[in-house]
């Protein structure tokens, strides 16, 4: 029952609720995409230093690293070739870490911009939503308008009937008086008086 009554019983000032809703939405989002295209362009610049400083290509690296592990398990190798290929291993290691942190900043900004596409997309939406509401309430007063024009002109149509009648009336009532010394007068019933005391002398 209390839901029943909170809502607005003119359907235009429903829709008029939605639509003011649905900005606020649309503002609260809009704020959401203004923080991620900062928060986009800081990470783009960070990548961008990280990747000047360090000039590496994880993928190669990672490569690297495999093909020396497989050599350091399988081949035969002096004590001397092995801890040279295990001291290459550490260089790997440390620049794979430089690696690892460009990777972090590039997955870091995939997920920013996924963040702003469906923003974008959200705010499309709703303003999609805004705009169906205005042709909404467009349509429901054109209507109204409508509606009131033709009960204007319906009163007005009857008025004029009743005009019309009313001279009508006006106009028969004239031509009796006017027939009135010519044929006797007229009783009630519109009947002449001449006419009936002819018929009564006939009678006679």
């Amino acid at each position: 029952m209390e839901n029943a009554e909170s809502q607005p019983a003119d359907p235009i000032e429903a829709i008029e609720n939605r639509k003011e809703e649905l900005f606020a939405k649309l503002k609260g989002v809009s704020g959401r995409l203004k923080y991620k295209i900062y928060e986009a362009r800081v990470v783009r610049g960070a990548l961008e230093d990280k990747m000047k400083e360090t000039g590496i290509n994880a993928r190669e690296l990672r490569r690297r690293k495999e093909r020396l592990e497989f050599r350091i398990a399988t081949e035969a190798t002096s004590l001397a070739k092995e801890r040279e290929m295990m001291k290459d291993m550490k260089v790997i290691d440390k620049e794979l870490a430089k690696a690892t942190e460009v990777e972090k900043l590039e997955r870091k900004l995939r997920f920013v911009e996924g963040d702003i596409r469906a923003a974008e997309t959200e705010i499309e939406q709703i303003k999609r939503g805004i705009d169906e509401a205005k042709a909404e309430i467009k349509a429901m007063r054109d209507g109204a308008k409508e509606k009131r024009t033709e009960e204007r002109e319906k009163v007005w149509e009857e008025k004029k009937r009743q005009q019309l009648m009313q001279k009508k009336e006006e106009r028969e009532k004239e031509m009796k008086k006017e027939l009135e010394p010519f044929m006797g007068g007229i009783d009630a019933q519109g009947v002449e008086l001449g006419s009936i005391a002819v018929i009564k002398k006939k009678g006679q």
